[in-house]
């Protein structure tokens, strides 16, 4: 008979750090997501930090299963992650925990459904073509757009539609309204979680009070609008949003809370925003620097909608499937959540690829979630390629048992309700972009990089756009 070994904590290797601070300051930087990525590659799938606590680092398959399946049983989103975002008002979904999230959940599935966003699909219709017409705006011009800056303003004009029935209006605002200040919040997310103690609650910058305005000033916008959703609801019609939604429970279910009900449309505009945005933008810019890529995109574009360019609804958009593929290799690249945060609830033995370990209560753990799209070669051949083709075709080859995992959405029960609006906005932006324009890199502002806070966005990422001519 034979006994397996349980390793502890203490039996993983661990980066060379500095003094005090250890590992911390890799992290704090805007590569913290390379940095993660550059010590898997040199200590294995599973290692630990000092920042100065100790902090448990792994990809590997096995550990990752059971984690995602556990929640939120035995473990929790990090308790960093959720203090920061209770404190801003945004408790919801995303931060619940327990019981609390199970009620939430399903009401956010419920919104989020696929037929739920067929019925909002004019919505996101209304949004694309003002982006066209700002972009015709400036292919007429010669001028630089900034790519990010429009698909944030884009996602937010979606997501406040979507959350509470509310034309934001941001692609053809100007000023330093709402909508330009709440793209704001989640760098500012990341900056709290990152730093050693809360110092924004004794000595407030002045971009701290920009951010306590902001978000007093979206939470009377949800109270406005959640006043209007209660009129609405009161005559018996069905849904038309996620607020509305949440106003009218399941018949089997209380009702949320004002603070429920708040946090979780806070949740949804902020989370709905960023990562979307950062996708959208990645695709976009790779029909500019890969040619072949954008032919390919209208032709199919010209092939199913004709001289329309947009995708008036859920049906012909299906029918997009190169461009959906062009969307999944640009989440593949660039993911926009490729590490979670969760904590152990109580002390817990993990099955690895490498035999058990032993996690104690209480131990922060940062979940690779998608480090297979570099290392799974049989997965994922020249993982350095953008090559959408790969997803044609039923897609890559499932994993092998023990392959690192590539889960951008998440996995288990709290697996990214969000994905198919991420998606579908997208795949609309990158069949318009194509059939509408030849897209050409601007790099006055030096070449484009990528920056982590809280979640992984584009920088510098210009382009100018040619009108395409028929």
């Amino acid at each position: 008979m034979t006994t397996t070994t349980v390793r502890t904590l203490a039996d993983l290797p661990i980066p060379d750090g500095m003094p005090v601070v250890g590992n911390l300051l890799p992290l704090a930087g805007p590569g913290r997501h390379h940095a993660l990525a550059q010590w898997c590659d040199e200590h294995g799938s599973t290692f630990r930090l000092r920042v100065p606590q100790e902090i448990l680092v792994t990809a590997d398959p096995r550990m990752i299963d059971t984690m995602l399946r556990d929640r939120p049983g035995a473990f929790r989103r990090g308790a960093r992650v959720s203090n920061v975002l209770d404190e801003m008002g945004a408790h919801g979904v995303f931060t619940a925990e327990g019981e609390e999230w199970r009620r939430l959940r399903r009401a956010a599935t419920r919104s989020l459904s696929a037929a739920y966003i067929n019925a909002y699909f004019t919505t996101l219709v209304r949004s694309t073509e003002r982006l066209r017409r700002k972009w015709r705006t400036a292919a007429a011009a010669g001028s630089r757009v900034d790519v990010l800056d429009d698909m944030l303003r884009y996602t937010l004009d979606n997501t406040a539609g979507l959350a509470m029935g509310y034309d934001l209006n941001a692609l053809e605002s100007t000023g330093d309204g709402l909508h330009a200040r709440l793209p704001e919040i989640f760098p500012e997310i990341g900056r709290r979680t990152g730093a050693p103690v809360p110092y924004w609650r004794w000595l407030p910058l002045p971009r701290h009070k920009r951010i306590a305005a902001t978000l007093a000033e979206l939470n009377d916008l949800v109270a406005e609008r959640f006043a209007v959703a209660q009129q609405v609801m009161a005559t018996g019609a069905s849904p038309s949003n996620f607020l509305e939604a949440l106003v009218a429970p399941l018949a089997d279910e209380p009702a949320l809370t004002r603070d429920e009900l708040s946090g979780n449309v806070v949740t949804m505009l902020l989370a709905g925003e960023d990562t979307t945005a950062a996708l959208a933008a990645w695709a976009v810019y790779y029909l500019a620097t890969h040619p072949r890529v954008h032919r390919r995109v209208r032709e199919e574009a010209d092939r199913e909608l004709g001289t329309d360019t947009i995708a008036a609804d859920a049906g012909k958009l299906r029918r997009l499937q190169y461009a959906e593929a062009v969307v999944s290799e640009a989440v593949r690249l660039h993911p926009s959540a490729p590490t979670m945060a969760l904590q152990a609830i109580d002390d817990v033995v993990l099955d690895g690829v490498d035999g058990p370990l032993l996690v104690p209560g209480g131990t922060t753990i940062f979940v690779l979630l998608t480090n297979g799209a570099r290392t799974d070669a049989d997965r994922f051949p020249d993982p350095d390629d953008f090559r959408p083709e790969r997803w044609l075709d039923g897609g890559p080859p499932p994993p092998a048992p023990d392959a690192q995992p590539y889960l951008p959405f998440g996995g288990g029960p709290r697996f990214c309700p969000g994905r198919n609006l991420a998606q579908i906005e997208a795949r609309l932006v990158v069949a318009m972009v194509a059939a509408e324009f030849d897209p050409v890199p601007e790099t006055s502002a030096g070449p484009v990089t990528e920056r982590s806070a809280f979640t992984v966005f584009p920088e510098n990422m210009g382009l100018t756009l040619q009108a395409r001519t028929r």
